[in-house]
């Protein structure tokens, strides 16, 4: 027993013979740290250092791996508490054989170094080779150029290792503790210790009903953006929770329920599956559950990242109208002086054209005021008190008819309006000043705006007579105001011609002079912000897919086991070979496919709330976001059912004992 090398070989001769069991937990391991030494290259990478937009992606890279290695500890330590329970037996076969439990201890020793050696080695010759591969899917996906190279993070390999050898040695810990805490009588028969049928717990029902409705109404309520992204975590919260209680009471009133149906639970196919699973649930509940929520997390996660990306053109149309928006500030210039100032800036800018060898589609010029009222009764105040927080836009009528093609005379108290969020009655004041509502407009212009996230403050836009009205509510304002003088363009030419131009305009000697907003140069930014959102939540998508398809595998062959000895029973006292099959066709499918329904539900109730967070982005296509959603959960649910037939065949093969 004490010989060199007795140990090693018993521990790789153990986990050889328990291949079924090691063999996707090994899997898993690999791929897991796979995933997080790529997260880690592509977070210290030159390549990606040296990229525009590297700030983005390198923050998305490092929270990737703060995902990944969240899910590497539940994923490392739920698979091993499940292969070391479908070992106790044989554990405890060693020990009545005569091996004392330091003796298993050395054992399992050697098997966590042969399991962390084979999982931390494979999972690192996976990453280093799929590395550079997966850079150029993110580089493509940012529409950045392709760089060339091969790079090898040492210290992303250091990090993997360290992480993944602290993981392996905390299972070690947690298995030595249960051994010592074991007795060998019971390791032997825990594979035989059945369970108590189970109480219908009315309680955690109604919990379950409650918190999950709460959940439901919240998502399906949310009236704007911001009150979407304050309450977002709230509601995953209570679904969770719901789901908890609902799979663990919810289930076994169902099956309660089939069972006191007679013509269905008096069937051959169906009396043996219901029968069992009634015994089985308190386990298998928290099972279900952990799928049906990692499935959700798939679907929203993907869902909504292929969505962003795929309405990113939408959006660029949002926040950049025009081409080119050349702002020019006219702070502490008189409005009478304006004009002879600005006239220079809109030569200066089709010269620049001119020179770039462009020609100007469309060319449009005007005079803005922005400032910020505070809305009480009917007075809008300039200084800073309670009231409704505004954001005033002031344009004149010339102005307007000039960028709109809509002539309009206004005397000098009356005003066209186009009003967000507020109320406003057919006269108001901006301080002392009274002006009449003359009528109301939808198509006030829109600028090139480098806003990301839009606010939900009211907003008022007016047009007023003259440029003697925009004085005077200058004038009033002093608590500070800001006037600009803006050129609208659109170009001739491709996208990178079109971004040419605007580098003669950003030139230092005249940057202060105006500024220039390029929907072209935004673009660069924008892609390489969705593309690094598309890509993370393509690759955590593929994380949460790979813990789903784990536990369902382990499930399958748990639940296999436990019913094989029941089956053969059945078999002796006279089922057939193809009621057996018809059985456990009707087990599977009455436990397998609820988590994927009940996935679906949630990701509905939640469409809503998803819509309102996507506005944050700027992205309002409900439509676009309905068919990501309905592509993934179709594509998600053909990689479901891959993995019921095959978890259903290993799960026949163990039931009829092959």
């Amino acid at each position: 027993m004490r010989k060199s090398g007795f140990f090693p070989r018993l521990a790789l001769v153990n986990l050889v013979r328990n291949g079924r069991f090691y063999g996707p937990y090994l899997l898993s391991c690999g791929m897991t740290a796979a995933m997080y030494y790529i997260l880690s290259y592509l977070t210290r990478s030159d390549i990606v250092a040296s990229v525009r937009g590297a700030g983005y992606l390198q923050s998305l890279m490092y929270l990737g791996r703060l995902v990944v290695t969240l899910f590497s500890v539940v994923l490392l330590l739920y698979a091993n508490s499940f292969v070391m329970k479908r070992r106790r037996r044989e554990l405890g076969l060693y020990n009545i054989l005569g091996l004392e439990k330091r003796h298993i201890a050395h054992v399992m020793v050697w098997e966590t170094l042969y399991c962390a050696a084979a999982a931390i080695l494979g999972g690192l010759a996976a990453g280093l080779l799929l590395s550079k591969l997966v850079l150029l899917l993110l580089l493509q996906l940012s529409h950045l150029p392709v760089e060339y190279g091969f790079e090898i993070s040492l210290s992303g390999m250091a990090d993997s290792a360290a992480l993944f050898g602290f993981l392996f040695l905390l299972t070690l810990v947690w298995n030595l503790f249960g051994l010592l805490q074991s007795r060998p009588v019971e390791l032997l028969h825990s594979a035989s210790a059945g369970e108590r049928e189970p109480r219908t717990k009315r309680l955690l029902v109604v919990l379950g009903a409650v918190t999950l409705g709460a959940g439901y109404a919240t998502a399906l309520t949310v009236a704007d953006p911001f009150t979407a992204l304050a309450y977002f975590f709230l509601a995953v919260v209570l679904v969770m929770i719901g789901t908890y209680c609902l799979f663990t009471a919810g289930s076994i009133a169902l099956l309660k329920h089939l069972r006191n149906n007679p013509r269905y639970y008096y069937q051959p196919r169906h009396f043996t599956a219901v029968a069992g699973l009634l015994y089985r649930m308190k386990q298998n509940a928290v099972g279900l559950a952990n799928i049906c929520i990692l499935s959700t997390m798939v679907l929203v996660t993907v869902s909504t990242t292929v969505s962003l990306y795929a309405g990113l053109e939408d959006t660029l149309d949002q926040m950049f109208p025009y081409d080119v928006d050349v702002v020019q500030d006219l702070d502490g210039v008189p409005l009478e002086e304006a004009e002879s100032v600005t006239a220079d800036t809109l030569e200066r800018v089709q010269t620049a054209a001119a020179d770039a060898g462009r020609k100007v589609e469309l060319l449009k010029w005007s005079t803005l005021m922005d400032t910020v009222g505070f809305y009480t009764g009917n007075t809008f105040t300039l200084v800073a008190q309670e009231g409704v927080n505004t954001r005033m836009h002031l344009l004149t009528a010339d102005d307007y008819g000039r960028l709109t093609g809509h002539t309009v005379a206004l005397e000098p108290d009356q005003v066209l309006v186009q009003a967000e969020n507020l109320d406003l009655p057919d006269t108001f004041y901006i301080e002392d000043l009274p002006f009449h509502i003359a009528g109301t407009i939808t198509d006030f212009p829109r600028y090139n705006d480098t806003t990301f996230i839009s606010s939900q403050e009211a907003k008022l836009c007016l047009v007023v007579a003259d440029d003697a009205v925009m004085s005077a509510v200058r004038d009033l304002d002093t608590s500070g105001n800001y006037l600009e003088f803006r050129v609208q363009m659109d170009l001739d030419g491709t996208e990178a011609e079109k971004l040419a131009f605007v580098d003669p305009l950003l030139a230092a000697d005249v940057n202060d002079v105006y500024s220039v907003i390029s929907r072209q140069d935004n673009a660069l930014d924008l892609y390489t912000m969705y593309g690094g959102f598309l890509f993370l939540g393509v690759f955590l998508g593929l994380l949460f897919l790979l813990s789903t398809v784990l536990i369902i595998y382990y499930k399958q062959i748990s639940e296999g086991y436990e019913d094989q000895r029941r089956y053969q029973i059945m078999q002796q006292v006279g089922m057939s070979p193809r009621e057996v099959r018809a059985s456990i066709r009707s087990q599977v499918l009455l436990v397998f496919f609820l988590p994927l329904v009940t996935a679906g539900i949630h990701v509905a109730a939640a469409f809503p709330m998803l819509c309102k967070l996507l506005e944050l982005f700027n992205l309002f296509d409900v439509r676009l976001f309905a068919l990501c959603t309905a592509g993934t959960l179709l594509v998600f649910c053909a990689i479901y059912a891959l993995v019921y037939g095959l978890t259903t065949r290993t799960y026949s093969r163990i039931v009829g004992g092959q």
